[in-house]
């Protein structure tokens, strides 16, 4: 038997919060000589890029999402900054950042 009766020193691990980095790309991307092109919408720009693990997704306003293997970590880390903000959960994050399909085919200026 040990010397305590309890868990204190040895506690069950919670489960992990999966980080995904997200940053804003408005201009258009081309990792391989030419634009990509939203196969949902047909956008051209305006995407968001995340980073979850080593893998780089985009994300288009109209929230089709792929993951992009010509974009590298080092390509994302180029347009990453601090965090400016952290959301609970995915969805609630994406909506606040309007990728979530409501914004579909809206334009910025750039």
């Amino acid at each position: 038997m040990t010397d305590y009766d309890h868990d204190f020193y040895n506690p069950t691990p919670e489960p992990a919060r999966a980080v995904i980095r997200a940053v804003p790309h408005p201009a258009e991307l081309n990792p391989r000589g030419f634009s990509i092109t939203c196969t949902g919408c047909g956008a051209r720009r305006d995407w968001l890029l995340l980073a979850v693990h080593d893998q780089i997704f985009v994300r288009c306003r109209c929230a089709h999402e792929w993951r992009e293997p010509d974009l590298t970590r080092a390509d994302f880390d180029e347009h990453y900054t601090e965090p400016e903000h952290e959301w609970d959960d995915f969805d609630t994050a994406m909506r606040a950042l309007a990728f979530d399909g409501m914004m579909a085919g809206a334009i910025w200026n750039e």
